[in-house]
């Protein structure tokens, strides 16, 4: 009886001892699909990604992959760049235990000092992370440039399912135009977090800018700003297939030569929008630009679908202070859901929106600009403004295809859009 469990004890001692000797072979094939199936993912109408070869090793492996810009017009502006419409990439593989770290270098782009290190568990999630070393590069002629970037990074995680997190960091950038002009840009930083669902980033992003300045040959600021962020957030509706998005900029200065700005937040959002109808007019846009006569015909289906499914178009917020003077703005405009057929008789759309706007211009910034005093004034005298203690108001609903101010005078909308339409 001692003998068998003896034989079994051996046994399971040399199991485990054939199973840790392969171990790294299964772990090497394992990560080859793993490599091999999110190059494959990554092609798409502009881009053709492949594995050039594979050489799997027993403790690691090297891989070569190739990325062409297919996208003719993507591709020229590159070449004007001075950027390879073809990237070759060699990794360097470690087969861990539970995963592979890999170090990527570009091999025939030797001018850009850009590395990659990865780490990518068995079941695909990967964590990376992207280098910047410090980056110059110079175009002669009169509208070339020499730009330097300082030591960079990108890194984060990415899911099998699509989900990445990311965090941007670039402490400056430096662009001197061989005309004299400069343009400077100091800490920019981002993060975000979110996934691509069809054409829609779907998530939260934020990216900030301390400092951004444009100066003329004598250094003069011709534009510049501080404390500059953006916001972005998206929320998808599976059951009603709905998208909604808000983006939110703010700025605390703002220069333009001699024109001071401060405090500037714009808020804008999207909602109700049918995602399969806007992905669709995305994609035929995007496809052709300069769309054709047929191009314009398989939009109009989709276009009558987005109509008729409704949406909304909103401000919740514009506020900016100019010296002591201060303006502040919101709004919103609705396409009710039922606006159908609007191809077949555009002009329905006009009678059909719904919405309102409100907004506010201090005492002092109307007696900074005279052009503004004017117009307040003839809007007082037509009884479209008020006045209040603070400054002059302007409210008014959007219904029945008109202006409804409130003071009860109507405006047809149509008188808003019939300059830009002549």
């Amino acid at each position: 009886m001692s003998s068998m469990r003896q034989l079994k004890k051996i046994a399971a001692i040399g199991g485990a001892i054939s199973l840790a000797l392969c171990w790294p072979l299964a772990v090497g094939q394992i990560g080859q699909n793993v490599i091999k199936d999110g190059v494959a993912n990554l092609n798409s109408d502009a881009i053709k990604a492949e594995v050039v070869s594979y050489d799997r090793g027993y403790l690691s492996s090297t891989v070569t992959t190739r990325y062409v810009v297919t996208d003719p017009v993507m591709a020229e502006q590159l070449k004007a760049d001075g950027v390879p419409a073809e990237i070759i990439v060699n990794s360097e593989l470690s087969h861990g235990l539970f995963s592979l770290s890999a170090d990527s270098v570009l091999a025939n782009w030797s001018e850009m000092p850009l590395t990659l290190h990865t780490v990518t568990q068995l079941n695909g999630n990967t964590d990376f992370e992207f280098k910047l070393d410090t980056w110059r590069q110079s175009t002669e002629g009169e509208g070339g440039a020499m730009m330097l970037i300082t030591p960079s990074t990108l890194k984060g995680h990415m899911t099998v399912l699509g989900q990445v997190d990311y965090q941007l960091d670039v402490p400056s950038i430096e662009v001197d135009f061989n005309s004299g002009e400069k343009l400077l840009i100091d800490k920019v930083s981002g993060q975000g977090s979110g996934k691509k669902v069809n054409s829609f980033w779907i998530g939260d992003q934020v990216m900030n800018i301390d400092k951004f300045s444009v100066t003329d040959p004598e250094q003069v600021t011709l534009f510049g700003f501080q404390n500059g962020e953006y916001q972005y957030s998206a929320e998808y509706a599976e059951t009603t297939q709905r998208v909604a998005s808000k983006h939110k900029i703010s700025v605390g200065e703002v220069k333009v030569e001699q024109e001071h700005l401060d405090n500037l937040q714009v808020d804008f959002s999207f909602g109700d929008l049918d995602a399969v109808a806007f992905e669709q007019l995305v994609q035929l846009y995007q496809s052709s630009p300069m769309l054709t006569a047929q191009e314009l015909q398989q939009m109009i289906p989709h276009m009558d679908n987005l109509f008729s499914k409704g949406f909304y178009l909103a401000s919740d917020n514009i506020t900016l202070n100019i010296g002591q003077g201060e303006f502040s703005s919101q709004w919103k405009l609705v396409v009710p859901q039922g606006t159908d057929n609007v191809s077949q008789n555009p002009m329905k759309v006009m009678p059909a929106l719904q919405g309102h706007f409100d907004s506010f211009i201090s005492n002092d910034l109307v007696e900074q600009y005279p052009a503004i005093k004017q117009t307040i004034d003839e809007g007082m005298i037509m009884e479209f403004v008020k006045q209040t203690d603070k400054g002059y108001q302007v409210k008014a609903e959007i219904k029945e295809g008109n202006i409804v101010f409130e003071g009860g005078q109507k405006v047809p909308l149509m008188s808003l859009f019939l300059p830009f339409m002549m």
